[in-house]
């Protein structure tokens, strides 16, 4: 049993015996139904939770009051509601779970007025008469009219009142003391764990022109217990510090839907984090999926490389040859804020690329995880190894020199069987501390453990790069 069925269960027990010993009249006070909603934005973060922001607009008078907000989420974290407005302030907060099942409604209507329904057996017709739950174990008794119906033959209707939370949510109670009596907006804010978002692009690459077409999608899951209707709803780009781990999204019970993103709304920073107003409507149900569609970029300039990595081993006990083997494709482009580029900043996430084949099916060329990439930044994906072009090596010496230190010399065949000249980069990571001393073609350092090479490969020919190294591990 979770926490919040727990907490329901208590709740429920609570609810009889306040129900059965108390007298049955409303809490003084004023209830903000679902009525007073004018507005709700969702702020979905990528690391599992949801920032909620509702907008109620009521009459409040002078002085002190209690006031009971329902239609709230029923996963809020109560810890972190927060309630402002002019001219209020909170003294206290409590919550109240929703009463989400019959017989807690039941419950709550003991001591009210109900209806009664049953049907005539000889026309079909409903009945429907005045009725005040009395008792409700072992069965409901009824009080309609002069009599008392013990056995009620028919079905009873609760009435739809404002204190009523709907199935799923919750009620938060405030102790508000105001200095104004005037009807106005107030805010509420509230954390909600179970929602989630990512990117994701696809990609079609035009070869025969080196370009590409690029669409985004934010895909949004709830997995909360609630739903949301026609919410603004943005999402927050940037791993947000939490003190606890939000609780696991749910399984998905609904084939994702789409809907568009307003073309208007771009993703201005707060703080550092990029924030991205997804869709000024939209509505997304408990355990749904929906993806949003945020990017549409065709005739992009795409450039097309090859990469080796660690074509080699270093070690004593290397072997003496490599075989044949493909390089990684990668393709990149440059997210130019103008025609030639996307234009926004672009959140991480999965792009997938297929190969435009004019008058064939298009073919899938794989996809990779791509960073956050500002305005101006460079987006490259790797796709996968490819079997046109790649390398062969092997090692032509090796030697010690001492008991920590060897020179080695190494020689690669880089081969293109394509149809097109192949930009290849080879990228060899040596331990300790290191040197090239002889090389037929000019590296380039990457970082304190990376030497980089790069050739241009003409179709059907090889290119080879050979070099010596002094390695030094150890002291």
């Amino acid at each position: 049993m979770t926490k919040r069925d727990v907490l329901r269960a208590t709740f429920a027990a609570v609810m009889v015996a306040t129900a059965i010993g108390a007298p049955a009249h409303a809490d003084d006070g004023q209830v903000w139904g679902a009525d007073t909603l004018t507005s709700r934005v969702l702020t979905i973060y990528a690391d599992g939770f949801a920032q909620v922001e509702e907008v109620r607009s009521g009459d409040i008078p002078k002085g002190s009051l209690r006031l009971r907000i329902s239609d709230v989420a029923s996963g809020i974290v109560p810890e972190s509601a927060i309630l402002r407005g002019d001219k209020v302030t909170v003294r206290e907060m409590s919550m109240r779970p929703s009463l989400v099942d019959p017989h807690a409604l039941l419950i709550g209507a003991l001591g009210k007025t109900v209806k009664a329904v049953r049907q005539d057996p000889r026309t079909g017709e409903d009945k429907v008469e005045n009725a005040t739950l009395l008792v409700l174990e072992p069965r409901p008794v009824l009080r309609i009219g002069d009599r008392i119906e013990i056995n009620y033959p028919g079905r009873i209707v609760l009435p739809a009142t404002a204190d009523m939370p709907m199935p799923g949510s919750a009620q938060l109670d405030f102790g508000v003391e105001s200095t104004l009596a005037a009807r106005r907006g107030l805010t509420l804010q509230y954390l909600l764990p179970g929602l989630r978002w990512q990117a994701d692009y696809a990609a079609l690459y035009d070869e025969a022109k080196d370009q590409l077409s690029v669409n985004g999608w934010i895909s949004v899951a709830n997995g909360s217990d609630d739903s949301f209707r026609n919410v603004s709803l943005r999402v927050v780009a940037g791993n947000v510090a939490r003190l606890s781990e939000p609780n696991e999204m749910a399984t998905f019970r609904a084939q994702p839907k789409m809907a568009m993103m307003d073309e208007s709304m771009r993703p201005p920073a707060v703080a550092g984090y990029r924030l991205y107003p997804v869709s000024k409507a939209v509505s997304i149900d408990a355990g749904e999926r929906k993806q949003v569609a945020f990017l549409e970029r065709g005739v992009i300039p795409v450039r097309r490389t090859y990469r080796i990595v660690d074509p080699v081993g270093v070690f004593r006990a290397a072997p003496g040859s490599w075989p044949r083997r493909g390089a990684f494709l990668r393709l990149a482009w440059d997210n130019l804020p103008n025609a030639t580029g996307v234009g926004i900043p672009l959140p991480a996430g999965t792009v997938r690329v297929m190969a435009l084949r004019n008058g064939e099916a298009d073919l899938f060329l794989g996809e990779d995880r791509i960073d956050h990439t500002p305005e101006g930044g460079e987006v490259v994906a790797q796709l996968g190894r490819v079997v046109d072009v790649g390398y062969e090596a092997r090692r032509l010496d090796y030697r010690d020199i001492s008991r920590n230190a060897s020179e080695q010399r190494f020689t690669l065949t880089l081969f293109n069987d394509g149809e097109r000249p192949a930009e290849i980069e080879v990228a060899q990571t040596f331990p300790g501390q290191w040197a090239i001393f002889e090389e037929d073609t000019t590296h380039t350092r990457r970082d304190a453990q990376t030497a980089v090479w790069k050739a241009v490969v003409q179709p059907k020919e090889r290119t080879s790069i050979t070099f010596s190294v002094r390695i030094t591990t150890g002291s």
